[in-house]
């Protein structure tokens, strides 16, 4: 029985790789997925809103950014918890100095991004997107705390913070090649070269910055996108399936004086599973049916019969 022919609950499925011939972007899927707007295309737009505003605010370059004052990420961020929304806003925030911070980590984010969303799905692509912003900002505030200590300063007292979403977008690119490892990528948009061996040089090269320690590049925020990406994707996260059941639980314990009816609704959870199964043929569509995990293609397998006894 062919893929096509199976009970999926799915009005039509088209078949493919996202790299017809091995080289990025020849029949690539569509960054449409799941019926609506590219989340990678809003993510850009929102970037590149935030640098116009932060522009018209700040008086144009070369003044302190007033985005940056607001949102960037500090050494004493991590010691007041009111502030801890600069672990989120910083990546969307880039230097209005420099219009290049903005223009590469938003063409690395539309080169990679599409795929990766189509490969994964909307929804768990902006989760993942949004923790790697989260883990890099809580990065780049120890960066800052242990370079405080070492200098023998106050926390408060380190003048210095970081901007910028390249942390978030070294994951996706990560993501990308772990996906897509033979893709062929025009590094420098003139050599090509294999997504794998991009994803290598990229990581090799923040390693040796963060030792060298010159300049001004967040590198242990890029390495730390990067260690979140390559979790993920050996540990086969999925994040739009984790639940806190600890910390609902204990708040139950706490709060609750008798046993509750647990009332059970079979709707609610057929249509949680019709979801899963969306999200799942939205990945055969962009990877084909050999990318799934032995999880997902059990989940298909269950809707399948749930469908057939439905009919009979």
């Amino acid at each position: 029985m062919g893929l096509q022919d199976r009970d999926y609950t799915r009005e039509s499925w088209r078949g493919g790789s996202p790299f017809g011939g091995g080289s990025w972007g020849a029949g690539s899927a569509s960054p449409l997925t799941g019926g609506g707007q590219s989340i990678t295309v809003m993510l850009i737009i929102i970037n590149v809103a935030v640098f116009l505003i932060d522009l018209t605010l700040s008086g144009g370059g070369g003044n302190r950014s007033v985005m940056a004052d607001w949102c960037e990420v500090r050494a004493d961020t991590l010691i007041k918890p009111w502030a801890w929304y600069r672990w989120l806003t910083y990546g969307f925030v880039h230097s209005i100095d420099d219009i290049w911070h903005l223009a590469f980590n938003m063409l690395g984010l539309f080169i990679f991004g599409r795929s990766v969303e189509s490969r994964i799905g909307r929804s768990e692509y902006l989760r993942f997107f949004l923790i790697a912003v989260v883990l890099g900002g809580v990065v780049a505030s120890l960066r800052w705390t242990a370079a405080a200590i070492v200098a023998g300063e106050a926390i408060s007292a380190v003048n210095v913070g970081t901007i910028g979403a390249s942390g978030a977008v070294m994951a996706i690119t990560i993501l990308f090649a772990f996906y897509f490892p033979h893709a062929t990528i025009l590094l420098m948009l003139i050599i090509p070269v294999k997504a794998w061996l991009v994803a290598v040089l990229f990581v090799a090269m923040n390693v040796l910055g963060m030792i060298g320690g010159g300049g001004h590049v967040a590198y242990e925020v890029h390495l730390a996108g990067a260690a979140w990406a390559a979790l993920y994707h050996l540990r086969g996260w999925q994040l739009q399936s984790f639940q806190f059941a600890g910390l609902s639980g204990l708040a139950g314990s706490l709060t609750k004086s008798k046993p509750r009816l647990k009332l059970h609704d079979p709707e609610k959870k057929l249509a949680q599973q019709e979801a899963e199964v969306d999200r799942i043929l939205d990945k055969i569509q962009a990877s084909g049916i050999d990318s799934l995990t032995s999880a997902e293609r059990k989940t298909l397998e269950r809707h399948s019969r749930l469908k057939r006894q439905q009919r009979t």
